[in-house]
């Protein structure tokens, strides 16, 4: 049951996508979807402390730092890919976030895996790939947006990684609030770079802005208290590869309403192209749910 988690995590995360690409359409900067975001994250999940009986371990507070600091670089990578990409494409490809979960965790961590689990990984590997070898049309940035989301994909993977190794150690409600605390201090120390004057946004951006953040908020919670409780970094990121189903799905039935164009600048063939891809990563749900981990 703590799958349904994850699976609501993937619609807020889609739902969010698109409330960023109006917030960019609105004169919103990546300043706003990075730094802006993170600094309310840090501070939204602070009062998760009270909920932890044990003292914070203060001499592993590399922990929570370097955690911190491969989200903001997976973040980072996410707000740029949709930036200059669609919604409908950098989301399926953040997906592969699966397969490198996987790779990480075998490579690095030592974790095992049953044919089930690997076969579901490489399918939801496979649809996301489908779904964004889509774009390929003249003009379209399809290189650009398949580097940007894949890269973003690695390092939320390492990331989750990092939760599932060190959270339960740290104690899972010390190590979560340090961590987004730490992502809000590394978040506002790249402000220099953009420039004071990058936060300046048209007044009617900032409802898109915050309603974004919220969202994030909101996702970045269910898959952060998933993992480091449950400890399936793996079968809970092939349930979130579904965000690029749930992706497709908003921007063909509710994306006018968010002022969102892809359905009719991608077409009908390239949209159903991309639900051959959302088929795949179904089915790698349908996997993960038979032989997951328990």
């Amino acid at each position: 049951m703590y799958l349904l988690l994850p699976l609501l995590a993937a619609i807020v995360f889609a739902l969010g996508s698109i409330v960023y690409k109006r917030a960019f359409a609105e004169g919103a900067g990546v300043v706003h979807a990075l730094v802006v975001n993170n600094v309310i994250l840090g501070f939204l999940f602070l009062p998760l402390l009270y909920l932890e009986p044990r003292p914070i371990p203060w001499a592993d507070w590399h922990m929570p730092v370097l955690t911190a600091a491969a989200f903001v670089i997976g973040h980072l990578l996410n707000v740029l890919s949709l930036r200059v990409g669609d919604v409908s494409v950098a989301t399926p490809l953040l997906g592969a976030k699966v397969l490198f979960v996987a790779l990480i965790g075998w490579l690095v961590f030592g974790t095992r895996f049953n044919i089930g689990q690997w076969l579901a990984a490489l399918l939801a590997t496979a649809g996301v790939v489908v779904m964004g070898w889509t774009d390929h049309h003249p003009g379209g940035r399809l290189g650009l947006t398949m580097t940007l989301a894949l890269g973003c994909a690695a390092a939320f993977a390492l990331t989750d990684f990092m939760i599932q190794a060190w959270g339960e150690r740290f104690g899972v409600f010390n190590f979560l609030p340090l961590q987004f605390a730490a992502l809000g201090v590394l978040s506002a120390a790249l402000l220099p770079f953009f420039g004071r004057t990058s936060l300046c946004a048209p007044r009617h951006a900032w409802k898109w802005i915050f309603a974004a953040t919220g969202l994030s908020a909101l996702q970045g919670l269910l898959i952060t208290v998933t993992i480091a409780v449950w400890r399936d970094a793996a079968g809970v990121n092939v349930i979130y590869a579904t965000r690029g189903v749930w992706s497709v799905a908003l921007v063909w039935f509710a994306g006018h309403w968010l002022g969102n164009t892809e359905r009719h600048t991608a077409g009908n063939r390239r949209m159903a192209q991309r639900l051959v891809g959302a088929a795949l990563i179904v089915a790698a749900v349908a996997l993960t749910v038979k032989f997951g981990q328990h």
